[in-house]
């Protein structure tokens, strides 16, 4: 899916949470959050799992790992959702650009908006197209995204260059 950048980047963050960029600090909360938000589910990983895919994608193994636009959520001192963002694609058949390879809210903290914010976060530090991916099964992910502008993506629908701003 892709979306262009929206006309207005605002966005609400929920009463209670704060934004802010992660860093290598942040790695271990952000694999620990990964897991337990999949677990009893059918994408359920191993902590170590869940723990080795954050580091790799922090390496750059998923592209490289923009820094401005890979956010955590944290309501108190608990890591309740994170967005991890890529300056490209890792695969050939999606838009070039800022890439949202991961984006995951806490079982106990979805529907109150952290999803979004964390989406409108990154649309808000780049304005340009923004790619992701989203499993066809996954219809509440499908339904935010369309709500916050994301379309599906084919050759006919690719975004022209002048909507690229250099990264």
């Amino acid at each position: 899916m892709v979306a262009e950048p929206p006309a207005r980047t605002d966005h609400v963050i929920p009463a209670g949470v704060v934004l802010r960029t992660l860093g290598e600090a942040d790695l271990q909360a952000v694999g620990e959050a990964y897991w337990r938000t999949y677990l009893n589910s059918p994408n359920e990983m191993t902590l170590k799992d869940a723990t080795d895919d954050v580091l790799a994608a922090w390496r750059g193994e998923y592209g490289r790992w923009l820094a401005d636009a890979s956010f955590g959520a944290w309501r108190d001192d608990e890591l309740v959702g994170a967005i991890l963002t890529v300056t490209d694609a890792p695969w050939d058949d999606v838009p070039s650009g800022p890439f949202i390879i991961d984006l995951f809210v806490a079982t106990h903290a979805r529907r109150h908006g952290i999803g979004r914010a964390l989406v409108r976060a990154v649309q808000a530090a780049h304005q340009t197209s923004i790619g992701l991916r989203v499993d066809d099964t996954a219809t509440e992910a499908r339904v935010l995204y369309a709500s916050l502008g994301f379309r599906a993506f084919d050759e006919e629908t690719r975004p022209s260059p002048r909507s690229r701003r250099g990264a």
